[in-house]
C-alpha cells in the first residue's frame, strides 16, 4: 500500500510539474500586465520594432501636416526610436494592446478593429522638429493595426486569461504536495528524487518544444495583417519564445541536478 501511494503521488507530481511550467510562464509573462510590460521593454530594443515605429510616426506626421513635414521628420523619428523615451512610450503602446486583448471589450468601439493611440509618440517627434509642427498635429491619433482579424478582437483572451492563472498555480500546488507525499511514502527516496528530477527535465523539454509550436501558431494568427505589423508581431513572438526557453532551461537544469543527485544517492545506498 505504501509503495502504491508513493508511485501514484510520484506520477501525479511529474504530471503537475510538466503542466505547471508553461502555464506559469503564460500567466506571468503574457497574461500578467506587469510581466507583459517587462517583455515589452525588451521588444523596444528590436530593430524591426524601431524601424516600423519610425515609419509609422513619419507617415502620421505626413498625413497630419503634409508630405514635406513627414520627410523632414523622418530623421527625428529614427533618432527618437533609439532613445530611452521611446522605450517608455512603447511600453504604453504595448499596455494598450494588452488591455484590448485581455480586458472586457470597451463600449462604443468596433471590437473587430484594434486601434492604438500614437498621439504622444507623434507629437513628441513633431515637437523635436519644430514646436509649431506639434501644435499642427491634433489628437487623438488612432492607428488601426488590424482589420477584422479574429486573433486581435477586443477581449479575445479575456476568459482564458482569467482561467490560466488558476490552472497554473493549482498545478504547481498539486505538484508540490504530490512530490512531498511521494518522498514521504517512498521506501527508496533517492530513486524517487531521481524520478522527480526526471519530471523537471521532461517539463523543460516539453516547454522548449511547446515554444516552437506556440511561435508557429501565433505567427499564423498574424499572417493576414500588413507587412509592418506582421514583422513586429514576429519579433515580439520570437522574444516571448526566447523567454520561455530561458524558463525551460532553468527548470530542466534544476531537474537534471535532482536526477543526478538521486541516481548517485541510489548508487551509494546500494554500496
Amino acid at each position: 500500500m505504501r509503495s502504491l501511494v508513493a508511485f501514484l503521488a510520484g506520477l501525479i507530481a511529474v504530471v503537475g510539474i510538466v503542466a505547471a511550467l508553461p502555464s506559469l510562464w503564460v500567466s506571468q509573462r503574457v497574461i500578467s500586465p506587469t510581466g507583459f510590460t517587462a517583455t515589452a521593454q525588451k521588444m523596444a530594443d528590436s530593430s524591426e520594432v524601431r524601424t516600423f515605429m519610425a515609419d509609422t510616426i513619419t507617415d502620421q506626421i505626413g498625413k497630419q501636416a503634409g508630405s514635406a513635414a513627414g520627410a523632414l521628420a523622418r530623421p527625428f523619428a529614427v533618432r527618437y526610436t533609439s532613445s530611452e523615451g521611446f522605450t517608455h512610450d512603447f511600453v504604453d503602446l504595448a499596455q494598450q494592446q494588452h488591455r484590448w486583448l485581455f480586458d472586457s471589450p470597451p463600449p462604443g468601439v468596433d471590437p473587430s478593429v484594434m486601434r492604438l493611440d500614437l498621439t504622444n509618440m507623434v507629437r513628441r517627434v513633431a515637437g523635436q522638429v519644430n514646436p509649431s509642427l506639434a501644435a499642427a498635429v491634433p489628437g487623438p491619433i488612432l492607428v488601426a493595426v488590424s482589420q477584422r482579424d479574429q486573433a486581435l478582437e477586443a477581449g479575445r483572451y479575456h476568459d482564458i486569461g482569467r482561467k490560466i492563472p488558476r490552472y497554473a498555480y493549482g498545478s504547481a500546488i498539486v505538484a508540490l504536495i504530490a512530490a512531498l507525499v511521494a518522498l514521504l511514502f517512498s521506501r527508496r527516496r533517492a530513486a524517487m528524487l531521481a524520478w522527480l528530477g526526471f519530471g523537471g527535465v521532461l517539463s523543460g523539454a516539453v516547454a522548449w518544444a511547446g515554444g516552437y509550436f506556440f511561435a508557429s501558431r501565433a505567427k499564423d494568427e498574424f499572417s493576414g495583417t500588413e507587412a509592418g505589423v506582421r514583422e513586429v508581431a514576429q519579433s515580439t513572438i520570437n522574444g516571448l519564445v526566447g523567454d520561455l526557453h530561458e524558463w525551460a532551461l532553468i527548470v530542466g537544469g534544476a531537474g537534471a541536478v535532482l536526477l543526478v543527485v538521486g541516481l548517485l544517492g541510489r548508487v551509494l545506498v546500494r554500496d
